[in-house]
């Protein structure tokens, strides 16, 4: 939609195209950070509000903390992916080009770097440095898992999605030039793979 603007004498000079036609010209920008009552709940807010008020000992343990809170953000992110998929399902056929692919993507990919470390942690691994999915997997070490091989192979493609963690986050490199990603994937592979993924590293690495 676009808007009229006028100069201080009231002379039309232009229009300008909003993006967002709801949101008025006089709106107030309102506070984010909320100090008491919380209207949206998070599960990491009611576990950051669990340890804060010491409700139970096993709160104050950090392994104990970090394995619940990457559990339920890699979970978190999946979910998020999977919302993102149907509004690609809806606009398929249409010959629009889709706001959610890309997102989509990104969520997925980082819902498997936290599953990842979240194996690794209950594995005993006190460091979780790097994003790179294929370096984690590597780490994990479980060549025993079913269609590991398979599974190796859908990480390697995962991690040529977003090779040096800039395709998904930005779609241009840091010198501002195009990044060597395709941008072509199959989302509805992409979306299933992970969550075949989640369940064979719940059932054989964290049960």
């Amino acid at each position: 939609m676009m808007r009229e603007r006028y100069d201080d004498k009231g002379n039309l000079i232009g229009c300008c195209r909003m993006v967002f036609d709801e949101i008025p010209d006089d709106y107030q920008i309102q506070k984010v950070i909320l100090e008491d009552m919380v209207y949206d709940l998070s599960y990491l807010g009611v576990m950051k509000h669990l340890r804060d008020n010491n409700v139970a000992q096993e709160f104050s343990d950090n392994n104990f903390y970090s394995l619940e809170v990457l559990s339920h953000m890699a979970l978190d992110y999946l979910n998020s992916a999977m919302y993102l998929h149907k509004g690609i399902i809806a606009d398929r056929g249409q010959d629009l080009v889709s706001y959610y692919v890309i997102p989509c993507a990104f969520l997925c990919k980082h819902s498997i770097e936290l599953k990842i470390k979240e194996c690794l942690l209950s594995m005993g691994e006190k460091e979780l440095k790097g994003h790179s999915v294929l370096t984690l997997w590597d780490k994990l070490n479980k060549e025993g898992l079913p269609q590991y091989d398979k599974l190796r192979a859908f990480i390697v493609e995962v991690e040529k999605i977003d090779n040096n963690e800039m395709a998904l986050r930005y779609g241009i490199s840091k010198g501002l030039e195009p990044l060597q990603e395709k941008f072509k994937f199959d989302v509805d592979n992409l979306i299933s793979n992970t969550m075949f993924l989640f369940n064979i590293l719940e059932e054989y690495v964290q049960r």
